[in-house]
């Protein structure tokens, strides 16, 4: 651990080729993996388990087919263009 300390921009470099663990008194306690930037939100989406319960309640719900889908979306676009396009309101009118 105090290696890595010491070292860290060392550490950080090596990460580039390899998974570096980090230990203390001979057993891992951590780890350094290097990430690009493509994959920090697979990272971060991975480790929430918030992300993993609106997974398993997604495939709790019921399938509903593609064309279902469709024209619920089409439906809802075509309320928020109509509206959209009415003229707002008169305050006291």
């Amino acid at each position: 651990m105090d290696e890595a300390r010491n070292h860290f921009a060392r550490a950080l470099e090596a990460a580039k080729e390899g998974v570096i663990v980090i230990t203390r008194n001979g057993k891992p306690v951590a780890a350094i993996q290097a990430i690009g930037d493509d994959d920090i939100e697979d990272l971060l989406l991975d480790r929430s388990e918030k992300f993993w319960e609106m997974i398993a309640r997604a495939r709790r719900g019921r399938p509903i087919p593609i064309e279902t889908l469709r024209k619920q979306v089409a439906g809802r676009r075509l309320a928020a263009k109509t509206a959209a396009s009415r003229p707002a309101a008169r305050p006291g009118g």
